[in-house]
Order: structure tokens, then sequence, then C-alpha cells
């Protein structure tokens, strides 16, 4: 059993990116939102985003968006661009992705505007354009997650929301 309590912890807000080049436990809670990890498990290095809108072309921002995290696309392109400076190459990272979830239910049914299926979409093209594989997922449904994160090995520890008995390792 791993002692989470020998690590230092980060908590990744809605729209942050976070590199960790020494072992790190990140946690997160998610909605509609995805968060990608990326971990190079040969150089003990991982990265996580926690994006909540799927293409920063749809909006017009003037000049540099000081918060590349918040879009799928320039999310996924940053982490990846912090690992190719670090020498770490797209096929040798073990890529997991999760969120998405499609909203509040309302009765039986989930939210119709699906932000989260959109997030996840964005995620899929842009880890396509790149050659890179998905090795696990937990996304879609109605309901959020909170994720841990281990930064040097890649796992990561999954809560359904609202739900009994929902904890998972992926």
């Amino acid at each position: 059993m791993i002692e989470f309590h020998n690590f230092p912890k980060v908590f990744l807000q809605t729209g942050d990116c976070y590199l960790g080049v020494q072992p790190t436990l990140v946690t997160t809670v998610l909605g509609s939102c995805v968060a990608v990890t990326m971990c190079a498990p040969h150089r003990l290095i991982g990265a996580i985003c926690h994006a909540f809108l799927p293409d920063s072309a749809k909006f017009n921002v003037r000049g540099k968006d000081p918060q590349v995290c918040r879009f799928v696309d320039t999310a996924v392109e940053s982490m990846l661009a912090s690992l190719m400076r670090l020498r770490i190459a797209p096929e040798d990272l073990v890529v997991k992705v999760f969120g998405g979830a499609s909203g509040i239910m309302s009765g039986e049914r989930c939210n119709l505007y699906d932000i989260g299926g959109r997030n996840l979409s964005a995620v899929q093209e842009r880890l396509a354009d790149h050659g890179i594989r998905v090795a696990r997922s937990a996304t879609g449904g109605c309901r959020g997650r909170k994720l841990l994160f281990l930064t040097h090995t890649g796992d990561v520890w999954v809560k359904t929301l609202h739900k009994s008995n929902g904890e998972d390792r992926s």
C-alpha cells in the first residue's frame, strides 16, 4: 500500500497544469472538466492538466492567455512542449484521461449542453494529432470524480462522487 503522506501534495485548480520532476501527489476534482495525465515512468516525471473548455480558438483572447491550461487544446500542447524540453518523447509517455461528465443530472438525464463530451472529443483529437494512445481512462457519465495522481509513477486513483463504493485505481 502506498503511503500518500510521504509525498509533497498539490491541489490542482481548474485551468491549471502541474509538471512534477520530483515525486508529488496531485489531487483535483472534476465534473465536465477533463484531466490528462502524462508520465514518463523511466524518468520519474509526470504532468497533469485540469482543463475546462475544449478549444481556445473559439474564444477571442487578446494577446497571450495567461492561463493556457484552461483549454484542452493549449493544455495538451503546453504539457507536451514542457516534457519535450526535458527530452521526453511523446512515444515514451503513458497517458491517461479522466472526467468529461455531462453535467448535473436532472431527473434521469444529464445536462444537454454536454461540455464534458466536447472536452473529451478535444482531448482525443489533440492526442491523435501527436499519435498518442490513451492507456487508461474513466470518462463521461453524469457524476464528478476526485483524482489522486502520483507524478513519478503515473498511478491514478479515481473516486466517483455522490456514489458509494466508487473508488477505482487506474
